[in-house]
């Protein structure tokens, strides 16, 4: 079965990435159809477009926002692909998987190399692990950049508890959710040019790296949701003959 993607855009969302994202999916992931929610370019057209003023002063607040009317939204599909603009599917996709990335107290540890002082971010990491452990649920961390596939229904649920900002990594051990193991694909300088299933890139490395580069040339060709409905409309028009062996148009 063919799930919708769903996109959750930051308003007044002005990337490029989301373009070459697009042009990813439409060769290589199969799916039902793209939902934006929140913002969207003048120019590209999805099938569904979610209006929402995304409320909350971070980031996670406002995504969070939007994910909750996406999950609410009945005529999306009961499972959903969470995408970011910033993922590029390179090689076809045949089958729905899901990845996780280590543990939360590796990733803790990990950053905690890097900066000694702790922040916010690794605050979040150690309750929410220690909020999965006292539930007797896994730790595995689910923070790389790559699509999730989620149940709407499930989804809300936890949303609606408030146990943890950090939701990929929420859903996944609250769930137990089937998962194998991936490296993180995200580029972050700008000399990287990776030979990977998935990539995804920071707004430095798209916009000046050698991955956008090549990204921006293997994706080079527009992809149907570049064209307005109308336009898509008049390419898959079909010319069919009557009974009088007239043309009509379908």
């Amino acid at each position: 079965m063919k799930h919708d993607i769903v996109y959750i855009l930051k308003n007044n969302y002005d990337s490029e990435e989301v373009r070459y994202s697009l042009r990813s999916v439409c060769m290589n992931f199969p799916f039902r159809k793209i939902v934006f929610v929140g913002g969207t370019p003048s120019d590209i057209y999805p099938d569904i477009y979610i209006e929402d003023i995304q409320e909350g002063n971070r980031k996670w607040n406002r995504s969070t926002h939007s994910l909750k009317k996406v999950c609410e939204c009945e005529d999306l599909t009961e499972d959903i692909w969470l995408f970011n603009d910033d993922f590029f599917v390179m090689d076809k996709v045949r089958e729905d998987k899901n990845y996780f990335n280590g543990t939360l107290e590796k990733r803790v540890i990990d950053l905690m190399r890097k900066n000694p002082r702790g922040s916010g971010y690794i605050n979040q990491l150690s309750t929410l692990k220690n909020k999965l452990l006292s539930m007797n649920k896994d730790t595995l961390s689910f923070a790389l950049h790559v699509p999730m596939l989620i149940n709407r229904h499930n989804a809300l649920e936890i949303l609606k508890k408030n146990i943890s900002p950090m939701f990929r990594s929420l859903y996944g051990n609250y769930y137990s959710i089937d998962c194998q193991y991936m490296e993180d694909v995200k580029i972050y300088d700008l000399e990287t040019v990776p030979d990977t299933s998935y990539i995804s890139t920071t707004d430095e490395s798209f916009r000046d790296g050698k991955v956008g580069e090549f990204l921006r040339a293997y994706f080079s060709e527009a992809c149907t949701y570049e064209k307005s409905p109308a336009e898509r409309l008049r390419d898959n028009t079909k010319e069919i003959y009557n009974e009088e062996g007239e043309i009509r148009n379908e």
